[in-house]
């Protein structure tokens, strides 16, 4: 029988976020129990049908407000105070030299004190988080509270615009393992930390479901399309692709370009 495992997202379900889903419902299919953890997106609006589903079946560490976080901390320290000092002066030294000011860090050691008795409850042995960002924080801090080994997924491009204040090496050498979702993201992380670290970084590419390929064929387009599919934001960078199709039809190429996404 295979391991129950946790999944902690800084919000899910999310409409950008249908790769998470598809993970964890895949891993369902493998026989795994999959606990699903996220800090926000309880009272998202969601359109697709298996996001209100994933919604229904998700604990949501900020639902009750930062004033929910004070028993659960005051337990974790009552129970184990070593370990939970511990933990402080972590959090501690992630809010040195930070992207976020201490307080956060000190909220995220109360929302690793939140999700402990939970993961425990449920029997999980391991704790994966998307993005090395807070989420990530987070699942360290649970481990070092005496909950779960961890592991997470880093995507970038925030990751890699400011690696030494997320203290991103840090995160690496304390997990278990670490996916990138490129050859290219496994590069950036190879180099915040030392080269006996590198086997543990994996590179685990973001899919589609077959039913995505389940579709009735359709002829070409008399003109050729490009389109692309993501969150209008700088990260996705569609400007430059914008500028390219405007010099391939400079050129005398026809081209339609397709943007499907918003901010």
């Amino acid at each position: 029988m295979l391991s129950p495992v946790a999944y902690l997202v800084n919000q899910y379900p999310k409409v950008s976020h249908s790769f998470i889903r598809r993970e964890i419902l895949a891993l369902e299919r493998l026989g795994v129990t999959v606990q699903r953890i996220a800090l926000h997106g309880w009272d998202a609006d969601v359109v697709d049908e298996e996001d209100a589903r994933e919604r229904s079946r998700t604990r949501y560490v900020l639902q009750q407000g930062v004033a929910g976080l004070l028993a659960p901390t005051l337990s974790a320290l009552w129970r184990a105070p070593g370990r939970f000092f511990g933990a402080l002066w972590l959090a501690l030294r992630m809010g040195w030299r930070a992207d976020r000011p201490l307080p956060y860090h000190l909220v995220y050691l109360a929302e690793a004190c939140c999700m402990l008795p939970w993961l425990r409850a449920s029997g999980a042995r391991h704790l994966h988080a998307h993005f090395g960002t807070n989420s990530a924080e987070v699942a360290m801090l649970v481990h070092a509270l005496g909950g779960p080994q961890y592991s997470f997924t880093v995507h970038g491009p925030e990751e890699f615009d400011k690696p030494e204040f997320l203290h991103l090496g840090e995160k690496v050498r304390r997990a278990a393992f670490v996916v990138a979702i490129s050859s290219f993201g496994r590069s950036q992380l190879f180099r915040w930390v030392a080269h006996t670290h590198w086997p543990k970084v994996q590179v685990v590419h973001c899919g589609l479901d077959r039913a995505f390929h389940a579709v009735a064929p359709t002829d070409p387009p008399a003109v050729p399309r490009l389109v692309c599919v993501g969150r209008l934001c700088e990260q996705k960078g569609q400007l430059l692709l914008v500028e390219a199709a405007h010099e391939v039809v400079r050129r005398g190429v026809p081209l339609e370009l397709v943007l499907a996404g918003d901010g």
